[in-house]
């Protein structure tokens, strides 16, 4: 790091050398080294992980030959065969050794939910919406196994002494089926529907709900008790690993139905024919008059709801909240391994290596949780559902999709060559680039290398510097040209499909041409006048509620003389700013500093009480020095609105007393201002009441104001007149008249 550090100023030393009057010395750093960072990019044959790494993906291939609109469910026999169950119509499909898929069963019915091998190759195939299992022997030979009165066989599963088990909905009931194709009630739950089942090695089975999000354990005598009851109203599919962990996953939300059986197809009949292959091959369905009742032990933990409501299928629609992957240890205790906000849980399956693999609808995704509990994203593909998964032992990953119908492969093995291309970066002005930074891992027989491209445009297009040539190692001098955007692009190549490299930072310095600060306002706040404060009402024994020479709620005139100065400033370049205020009267030439500092939005208070009479000019300078050196450093000023400094009470004169008609008296006079308008003029006779007084020409305008009062009927006796005149700057002029009434 720290020879990275020496590099870096050497280089931008060496730029502020070639341009020293176009650049600042405030470098800049971008840097992308998270998931979230990566995520803004584009990938191409590429995975990134919630680590923030960047390896290339694993080969990924379309298996051919799948028809139809849905790929619900798959299983695997010993040989590794895979066998893929479809909807509408519902088919069953081999892939024999990861090549085309070929058709083997074409049911009459919708859907095959659910599929799987007993260790004798025979496979089961379990369908909806007529609760129908069928058997395909190893030699391809297909017969009905039983009926279930039941529209949805969600899932099925088999126990070491080859009896099948079939997780079904509306009723929330698990069936037990024996292997001569007798179904037996095994578990009865309160829930609408059973979703997913699995066995571990002591014949355990865990089964998955719907609607209150339980994982149930029933052991093989049928004593069943609540592992986990989730938040999440689903519990759409099951795993576990291979120290007996089980790993829920939720798919909380709307969904779609399954359309009911057809009017026009009558329901299967024990004893009926059924043509269902091309070879026109038939049997008799394997229905018992009367499904025998297990007797399981009560349930633990129970929620009661409402059963015979319609189910919703294993798909997807919108999801109202997150959704989650949920880790069950033997002990009980639950950690939350994935979350997705806008996609459902819809299959997960593990290797051989304990990695597990999740599928995503609403949102389509195929994640990988690894051993190290680090998760990635491996696919992204154009079918908005992926809705089942499975691993095979040679850990190739089979996932199928809805809208269209498509199984995808995934090998262990990494792709040749993939890139990762970075967003845009705006550095939001012309500037010269630095060096380019990335740490990662290159293991021998893989390359990695990162290029570079500019412009002044936002999006790239022709006006664009092409791409530069690789940059082979870290720490290299970015060439692409000088521009106000970048974009950098990582390519990731192996000659060993079993070794990737990997990237998970990357750095490029630039320093910005330097753009002169801002200013964004500049004022100086102005005072309310005395003229515009309400006064309150007078007493009613007469009496005056304030000083003679003042106006109640009018502020002191030292609070008045303090103007209030106020400043917003910007800089494009983010520097230190210098924020400098002076200040002169409007004759003088040379500017007194009223006051320094660096901050970018402010105000300072202006003390006038002391200063001359006189109109003042301000002004702000702002620079941005602290950052800068002085032959590249920028400053701007703006000079405020010229301010009255009025610090003199207004003079009355001319005074003149005058006995009126009918025993009043009339005062005459002017109140004089040298530079503030005259605001209000008020009067009191002996120190009563304080009454207002208006000017000769009916309104307040100017320094200068005549005015005439004419007092009340007065009874003989000397009497004193009190005047005051205001000015707009607070300041108040007070004179007074003795006279006599005789």
């Amino acid at each position: 790091m720290k020879g990275i550090a020496v590099n870096t100023i050497c280089t931008l030393f060496f730029l502020i050398l070639l341009n020293p009057y176009a650049f600042s010395t405030t470098t800049n750093t971008w840097t992308q080294s998270t998931e979230s960072d990566f995520s803004k990019g584009t990938i191409q044959g590429v995975s990134i992980n919630n680590k923030g790494e960047i390896w290339l993906a694993p080969v990924i291939k379309t298996v051919a030959g799948i028809k139809g609109a849905f790929v619900w469910s798959m299983a695997a026999d010993l040989q590794n065969n895979v066998f893929v169950g479809t909807g509408d119509p519902g088919t069953v499909y081999l892939i024999k050794d990861g090549s085309e898929a070929v058709e083997i069963f074409s049911s009459p019915e919708l859907y095959i939910q659910s599929l799987v091998a007993d260790t004798s190759g025979n496979l089961y195939v379990g369908t909806a919406p007529r609760g129908i299992i069928y058997k395909i022997n190893n030699h391809g030979d297909a017969s009905i196994f039983c009926s279930l009165p039941v529209p949805y066989i969600w899932d099925m599963s088999m126990d070491n002494n080859s009896n099948l088990f079939a997780a079904t909905g509306n009723d929330g009931i698990l069936f037990k089926i024996s292997p001569d194709g007798k179904p037996s009630v095994f578990f009865n739950s309160p829930e609408t529907n059973l979703l997913d089942i699995l066995h571990d090695r002591y014949d355990n089975i865990y089964v998955g709900t719907e609607p209150n999000g339980l994982v149930y354990k029933i052991t093989p005598s049928g004593q069943a008790r609540v592992i986990y009851d989730a938040s999440e109203s689903e519990i759409h599919c099951l795993s576990m690993d291979s120290a007996g962990n089980i790993y829920a996953g939720t798919a909380s939300g709307t969904q779609a139905q399954i359309p009911v059986v057809p009017v026009s197809q009558p329901p299967v009949q024990a004893g009926a024919i059924t043509t269902l292959f091309k070879e026109e091959k038939s049997w008799d369905l394997n229905l018992p008059e009367e499904l025998p009742m297990a007797q399981p032990a009560p349930v633990q933990q129970q929620k009661t709801v409402l059963k015979g409501i319609d189910a919703p299928p294993k798909s997807t629609g919108l999801p109202t909240a997150s959704n989650y992957v949920y880790k069950i240890n033997q002990e009980g205790l639950v950690q939350k391994k994935l979350e997705t906000s806008q996609a459902f849980i819809l299959g997960m399956s593990f290797d051989t290596q304990d990695n597990l693999y999740v599928v995503t609808g609403n949102t389509s995704g195929v994640f990988k949780i690894s051993g190290d509990e680090s998760t990635s994203s491996l696919a992204h593909i154009e079918e908005v559902q992926a809705l089942c998964c499975l691993n095979t032992d040679k850990n190739e990953l089979y996932f199928g999709t809805g809208n269209m119908g498509r199984v995808y492969k995934i090998s262990p093995s990494f792709t040749k060559e993939g890139s990762f291309l970075s967003n845009v970066f705006d550095t939001t002005a012309p500037s010269n680039w630095g060096c380019i930074y990335w740490t990662g891992m290159q293991p021998e027989g893989t390359r990695l290398t990162l290029s570079t491209r500019s412009g002044n445009g936002e999006k790239p297009d022709a006006t664009w510097s092409g791409w530069s040539a690789p940059y082979e190692d870290s720490g290299e001098r970015i060439t692409s040209p000088p521009a106000r955007f970048i974009q950098y692009k990582a390519i990731l190549q192996t000659n060993n499909s079993d070794l990737t490299p990997m990237l998970n930072a990357v750095s490029l310095a630039y320093l910005p041409k330097n753009e002169p600060p801002r200013i964004i306002s500049f004022g100086i706040e102005k005072e309310s006048s005395p003229a515009s404060q309400k006064l309150p009402e007078t007493k009613t024994d007469g009496k005056i509620e304030s000083k003679p020479q003042g106006t109640p709620g009018q502020k002191p005139h030292h609070q008045v003389a303090q103007k209030n100065i106020q400043w917003e400033t910007e800089d494009p370049n983010n520097d230190t700013l210098q924020i400098t205020m002076y200040y002169r009267g409007v004759e003088e030439k040379m500017w007194k500093i009223l006051d320094k500092n660096t901050q970018k939005k402010g105000s300072c208070i202006w003390d006038t009480l002391r200063l001359p009479d006189g109109k003042y000019q301000v002004k702000l300078m702002v620079s941005d020095a602290p950052d800068n050196p002085p032959e590249t450093a920028f400053s701007t000023e703006k000079t405020a609105e010229p301010v009255v400094v009025d610090n003199t009470r207004p003079d009355i004169r001319c005074l003149n007393a005058a006995v009126g008609a009918e025993g009043k008296y009339v005062i005459s006079g002017t109140a004089k201002d040298e530079y503030s308008k005259i605001v209000k003029i008020q009067y009191t006779i002996d120190g009563q009441e304080w009454i207002p007084a208006f000017p000769m020409d009916g309104i307040f305008d100017s320094p200068e104001e005549s005015f005439q009062i004419t007092t009340r009927l007065l009874t003989p006796g000397d009497y004193t007149l009190i005047i005051n005149a205001f000015d707009s700057e607070g300041n108040i002029g007070i004179e007074k008249v003795l006279f006599e009434v005789k």
